[in-house]
């Protein structure tokens, strides 16, 4: 029988349950008793599934509306109404959102009218056109799903789901739009630390998520005072009301950023749908409540991606403005108060490239810098492909001597979004969702013992001479000081370098018989042959020259693309023709180094696991594609140890020399070189 895990967030532990329990009130599809108290509606778990069943039913049958977002609209224009039936009538009162008297017709009436109700008492939710459009047997179809259940009653981890479902099908008409998943959002709002004072404003908000975490933290503190009951309530209100500002270029997704808001605290009001980039096309009720402000808190994850792009108007306000990301930088620190919080989230590439070097200087380095945090790259998957990272700052103060730094190795879900568990003793999936957030942030509280593999301090100096605001490269373990840097062994004679000669035509691929040898063909530390791209001779001879003429023996390093980086080989006499790819290093090992190197020794360490974590930790995305650039001369080996040397360079020596036999002989068989 199907499972499904309902996961606790701080634990990161599932609880399984079968579906069918799970559904068995979710997925009866005939109208039920016409009179129901309001006081007996039953929260659930499930509304993620029911909202699911729902798109795809009126989907299935709603004429006249096919396009995603229109039907999309349709069942949050339903779900509002839903939840302000519930909202404001007694609890003893019997619900109007119900089916009516069995009959498809008198329904729809109905809730067309209860609908009209909540536009006009809610009216800064809903846009002028917004109607309920459907044909009256899906309205009945869609009630009679939702009826007995309690949206405000209903966890609202499970509500949050729920939401963020209807987004995740939208999301592919949605420009740059992709949800912070929720575990991200509360390891911001614990590192920003919020209290009922402060006003936290997130300029592209969304759905919210920052506003709400924000807002649920400031209720735990409020919770934890010795006052009464109604004044916790009265100061809870006050916060939501009146110190959580979001904006949201969408309409649609600032719809449901406000039905959300509602349900969990009533928080609406501070929600606009605008350009937050765009101050002059504000509503005037916008530039009241936001233009010219300051705020405490900003927490956001802006639009990005190359096909973003401002209009020319818009653009020139902002130094910055070629890249839309970083005009969000720039708009959040002017709302930004000084000495206050601001934490984004950015491609990865901002943090570390030298095109954005002068971006770092004077976006952040006059900044007092305070957390840098790695994502691991399916954190927006598969919505996204970007590797983004973390910065806060706190705005025109002095910097801190220690910066700390956080790597989030587990994000809970793998790169199809699907929840990801670990494994127990037994190598077997356990219900503990592979998640290490939940633990970063009991560490941020004391609540449990710092580990050095998720949070560290490093000195401010380091990391400004590093001109490095990635926190990867930070957690690389390098206690033993006799480690010698591959950078420090060319400086000293003991090895030199080169990079691949270049890429051919591509129509001249598999038409000769010189061999081009790509990333995908370094395997099993040699060079494999795929004759599909082998090249003719004047190619070979317009990409080779005699500054990187090849030499058995020499050792050959993706340094860049997709997933290979870090693989090395050793090149054999059949590979002396060959035309190397940019994106191969090529090592060579001199003879008489002071270090008594020898290549296969060298090999042997470029292959070994403690130089894997260092390549995991130095690899950073560039643009589109993973790339350790010059990094890979600061991967360090314990070179002088002569045990180690001994022991590679006699294993792999004799593999070696097996191979060369192997090779030598294939040729003469077949009279070419591999």
């Amino acid at each position: 029988m199907a499972t499904e895990v309902i996961t606790d967030y701080l634990t990161g532990r599932g609880t399984k349950t079968t579906t069918e329990n799970l559904n068995r009130q979710a997925v009866l599809w005939c109208p039920v008793q016409n009179e129901l108290r309001r006081k007996n509606l039953v929260p659930t778990n499930n509304l993620r599934s029911i909202f699911r069943k729902l798109k795809g039913f009126i989907t299935a049958n709603a004429s006249g509306t096919t396009q995603n977002e229109m039907i999309l609209n349709q069942l949050v224009l339903l779900i509002i109404t839903k939840l302000y039936d519930e909202r404001y009538f007694d609890a003893e009162d019997f619900a109007d959102f119900r089916v009516w008297n069995d009959d498809a017709k008198i329904t729809a009436k109905k809730i067309k009218q209860k609908f009209r109700e909540a536009k006009t008492r809610w009216k800064s939710i809903f846009d002028e056109s917004d109607e309920i459009t459907l044909d009256d047997e899906v309205i009945l179809k869609v009630v009679t799903q939702l009826q007995r259940f309690s949206l405000e009653k209903s966890p609202r981890h499970a509500v949050s789901e729920a939401f963020e479902s209807i987004i995740s099908y939208a999301s592919r008409s949605l420009q740059g739009q992709f949800f912070t998943p929720a575990n991200i959002t509360e390891l911001m709002i614990e590192i920003a630390k919020p209290n009922e004072c402060a006003t936290i404003f997130d300029p592209a908000c969304g759905t919210a998520g920052f506003l709400s975490s924000g807002m649920f933290h400031v209720w735990r503190e409020i919770d934890g005072r010795p006052i009464s009951d109604e004044a916790k309530n009265e100061l809870k209100q006050t916060y939501a009301t009146s110190h959580l500002i979001g904006m949201e270029k969408d309409s649609f997704l600032a719809k449901i950023a406000k039905a959300y808001m509602i349900i969990i605290g009533d928080g609406k009001s501070g929600i606009f749908a605008e350009d937050s980039l765009n101050e002059s096309s504000w509503r005037s009720a916008t530039k009241a409540e936001v233009l010219g402000k300051q705020f405490e808190i900003i927490l956001t994850n802006p639009p990005f991606g190359k096909e973003l792009k401002l209009r020319p108007t818009i653009a020139k306000k902002f130094e910055f403005g070629n890249k839309i990301e970083l005009a969000f930088v720039e708009q959040c620190q002017k709302y930004l108060k000084d000495g206050g919080t601001m934490g984004i989230i950015l491609p990865e590439t901002i943090f570390h490239s030298l095109s954005n070097q002068i971006v770092r200087e004077k976006l952040f380095y006059g900044h007092n810098i305070t957390h840098i945090i790695d994502l691991p790259h399916d954190t927006f998957r598969p919505y996204n492909n970007a590797k983004t990272d973390i910065v806060f700052i706190q705005k025109n103060r002095p910097q801190q001597e220690k910066i700390i730094a956080i790597k989030v190795n587990e994000i809970g879900h793998d790169r199809s979004g699907n929840q990801k568990f670990r494994l127990n003793k037994n190598h077997k999936l356990s219900d503990l969702v592979a998640d290490d957030v939940p633990h970063i942030i009991r560490m941020l509280r004391g609540e449990q013992k710092v580990d050095s593999d998720f949070i560290k301090t490093i000195p401010a100096s380091k990391l400004l001479a590093n001109d490095l605001l990635v926190a990867r490269p930070y957690f690389i373990k390098s206690d033993n000081k006799k480690l010698v840097s591959l950078g420090e062994l060319a400086e000293d004679g003991t090895i030199e370098w080169f990079d691949g000669h270049g890429s051919p035509e591509d129509y001249l691929k598999g038409l000769g018989e010189y061999p081009y040898v790509r990333v995908k063909d370094i395997v099993n530390l040699e060079v494999a042959h795929n004759r599909l791209d082998d090249i003719p001779e004047i190619e070979y001879r317009r990409l080779w020259s005699p500054k990187k003429a090849l030499k058995p023996k020499d050792i050959v390093f993706v340094r860049r693309g997709s997933y290979r980086i870090g693989d090395v080989g050793m090149l054999y006499e059949k590979d002396m023709n060959s035309v190397l790819t940019r994106e191969i290093l090529v090592i060579r090992v001199k003879d008489d180094n002071p270090h008594k190197l020898t290549p296969f020794a060298l090999l042997g360490f470029l292959n070994s696991t403690f130089v894997r974590e260092q390549i995991n930790n130095k690899v950073l995305v560039d643009t589109t594609l993973p790339n350790i650039a010059e990094r890979w001369k600061d991967l360090r080996i314990d070179v002088d140890n002569e045990n180690l040397r001994t022991k590679y360079n006699t294993a792999i020596s004799k593999m070696y020399q097996q191979r060369s036999s192997f090779w030598n002989g294939y040729g003469k068989i077949f009279g070419v070189n591999g």
